[in-house]
C-alpha cells in the first residue's frame, strides 16, 4: 500500500534488469540454484489472475511461462526488500512455469530454480495434503530454520464451540473441542500462579481437523508455552496475553496469532497486526474451485525489525519492545497519558473543522451518506436516518477504533445501529491513512499514509505483507486492504512460523 522512497539511477536500474533477463533464461537454470519457495512464491486470486511474491533482494526479476507461450521477464513491483507482481489473463487448466532472479546491493544477484503449478487444478500441492470431510485440516510448518525444534515451537488453539452452547474450550492433537474447566489452571505455574497449558509442541502434532469453532484464536509460540486462564465456574471465558500489562505472564513469551472462525460452510480468517508483530506468519488457504491464497509476510524476522527501526521516525521507535515484539501505536504510547497521545490530534481538529462547513459524502455497502459536524457531533443521512460520530475522537480511539468509532449510542435499534457503526468504521481507517478529508481517495492505496501526521505502523506492515494486504489498525478491511481469507469449506489452513 505504500510507495517505494526511492528509486535506482536509471542506467543502473536498465543494466541490473538486461543482466537478469539474459541469466534468466528457462534453459539455464543450474539444479544446484535453490527453489522459488525459498524466497516467494504464489497464490490465485481469481479464475485467470496469479499474484506471485518474492523476498530478499535489493530488486527481483519474475521469469514465467503460460503453457506454450514465450518466455516473459518483469521486474516486480518493489516495497523495501519485497517483491509482487500480478500476471492476469491466465487461461484455467494452463501449466505456469516460474522462477525469480534476486539482485543484491552489492551487485550480485542468484536465480531460483523453476517451479510449475496449473492453473485451477483444485489439488492441493503437496505437503499441504488432502481436502478433509469437513471443517478445516490446520497444518503447522515450522519456518524457523532450525532457530527453534519442533519440540520448543508451540500451538495453542482456544475458542467457542457452537454446538455446545458456545462453551469455551480448547483443541488437542484429535481436533477436538474439550470445554475449558477451571481445574485446568493448575497445570502449570508462573511466578507461584497457576495457569491452564493448552499449548502443543508440533513435535506432538502439527496437524489438526476441526468441523467448527467460533471466535478462534491460534496462538503460535517459540521457546515456550502460553500462559492462559480459565475464568468462572462454569467457565464465563478466559485470559489471554495482555502486552499492555508489564506482569502479564506472557509478557516475556514471544507469540503471534492467527483470529478465524469455522462452521458448515466456509473458513474465515487472517493474521493481524492490529496489536503486535512477534515473528512473520503466513497463512495459505486452500478451498474448492481451485481457491488457493496466501498472507502474511515472507521476510525474516531479524530483516523486519532493522527495517522498522531504520525507517521509522523517533515517536514510533519505543514500539520496539525487543527482543519480543512491535506493539502498536496504541499499545505503545500512544493512548490516553501517553508521550504521543497527541499525535494524530491536529490532523482530527482539521477534519472536524473541514466538516464544519463543508459535507462529507461518501458510499459504501449500506448506501450513500452525507454528514456534517454540529456542535462537535458527526452528524449523517442516507435518507432514512440519522446517525452519529458522538464527538471528536482521540489519537489513541483513532488508532484502537474504540470509544466514539464503535459506539452505538443515540442510534435507533436495528438496521441503524449497523449503519451507524459502519459509518464509524469508515472515518476511523480513513483518518488513520490520512485521507478523511477526501473520500475520493478512500479506496486509492496509492494515496494512504502520503501525509504526515499518519499511521506510520500500518503503513510499514502493508509494504511487508504479501500483496500489501494486512491488519494495521481494527477497522483495516474497510475497502478491502485487510489479510482476512474466505473459502468454502472443506478448507485446507496451512500456517507458516517464520523467523
Amino acid at each position: 500500500m505504500s510507495r517505494e522512497k526511492s528509486k535506482p539511477v536509471f542506467s543502473i536500474w536498465v543494466r541490473l534488469l538486461v543482466a537478469a533477463l539474459l541469466i534468466g533464461t528457462y534453459a539455464s537454470r543450474a539444479a544446484a540454484n535453490p527453489s522459488p519457495s525459498s524466497v516467494g512464491g504464489y497464490s490465485v486470486v481469481n479464475g485467470n489472475t496469479v499474484a506471485f511474491n518474492a523476498s530478499g533482494g535489493a530488486w527481483i526479476i519474475l521469469h514465467y511461462v503460460v503453457g506454450n507461450n514465450p518466455q516473459l521477464n518483469v521486474a516486480m513491483t518493489m516495497s523495501g526488500t519485497s517483491g509482487s507482481y500480478s500476471v492476469t489473463g491466465v487461461p484455467a487448466g494452463s501449466i505456469v512455469k516460474y522462477s525469480f532472479t534476486v539482485g543484491q546491493t552489492d551487485g550480485s544477484a542468484f536465480d531460483t530454480t523453476w517451479a510449475q503449478f496449473t492453473m485451477g487444478s483444485s489439488a492441493p500441492p503437496p505437503p499441504q495434503g488432502s481436502f478433509p470431510a469437513a471443517g478445516t485440516k490446520i497444518n503447522l510448518v515450522n519456518g524457523t530454520n532450525g532457530a527453534y525444534p519442533d519440540s520448543q515451537v508451540y500451538w495453542t488453539l482456544v475458542g467457542m464451540d457452537p454446538t455446545n452452547n458456545n462453551a469455551y474450550v480448547h483443541v488437542n492433537c484429535a481436533g477436538a473441542l474439550v470445554p475449558m474447566s477451571g481445574a485446568d489452571d493448575s497445570q502449570q505455574t508462573k511466578n507461584g500462579i497457576g495457569y491452564a497449558n493448552y499449548s502443543i509442541p508440533l513435535s506432538q502434532c502439527n496437524s489438526v481437523t476441526i468441523p467448527q469453532i467460533t471466535s478462534a484464536r491460534l496462538y503460535l509460540s517459540v521457546g515456550s508455552t502460553m500462559y492462559i486462564q480459565a475464568v468462572g465456574n462454569p467457565v464465563t471465558g478466559y485470559t489471554g496475553p495482555n502486552i499492555d500489562n508489564p506482569t502479564d505472564p506472557n509478557i516475556d513469551v514471544t507469540f503471534d496469532f492467527i483470529e478465524f472462525d469455522i462452521n458448515n460452510a466456509n473458513f474465515f480468517g487472517n493474521t493481524t497486526r492490529v496489536d503486535q508483530f512477534g515473528f512473520p506468519l503466513q497463512l495459505r488457504l486452500q478451498g474448492q474451485n481451485g481457491y488457493d491464497q496466501t498472507v502474511g509476510e515472507t521476510e525474516s524476522r531479524a530483516a523486519l525489525f532493522q527495517e522498522f527501526q531504520a525507517q521509522m521516525p523517533a515517536a514510533f521507535q519505543g514500539l520496539v519492545h525487543a527482543p519480543y515484539r512491535i506493539v502498536a501505536p496504541g499499545h505503545g504510547g500512544f493512548s490516553a497519558g501517553g508521550p504521543n497521545a497527541n499525535y494524530l490530534d491536529s490532523y482530527i481538529q482539521s477534519i472536524w473543522n473541514q466538516y464544519t462547513t463543508q459535507n462529507l459524502t461518501f458510499t459504501d455497502a449500506q448506501g450513500t451518506f452525507t454528514g456534517h459536524v454540529v456542535n462537535g457531533q458527526f452528524q449523517f443521512t442516507d435518507g432514512q436516518g440519522t446517525y452519529y460520530i458522538n464527538a471528536m475522537p482521540t489519537t489513541g480511539e483513532v488508532l484502537l477504533g474504540n470509544g466514539v468509532l464503535n459506539d452505538a449510542r443515540n442510534a435507533a435499534p436495528g438496521v441503524a445501529t449497523a449503519k451507524q457503526l459502519q459509518i464509524q468504521a469508515q472515518l476511523c481507517a480513513a483518518l488513520n491513512r490520512h485521507v478523511a478529508e477526501n473520500s475520493a481517495l478512500w479506496s486509492n492505496a496509492g494515496a494512504f499514509y502520503a501525509t504526515q501526521p499518519t499511521n506510520l505502523y500500518s503503513q510499514f506492515w502493508h509494504a511487508h505483507a504479501i500483496n500489501n494486504l494486512t491488519y494495521g489498525f481494527p477497522y483495516d478491511d474497510v475497502g478491502g486492504f485487510s489479510s482476512s481469507l474466505v473459502g468454502t469449506n472443506p478448507t485446507i489452513a496451512t500456517i507458516r512460523v517464520g523467523w
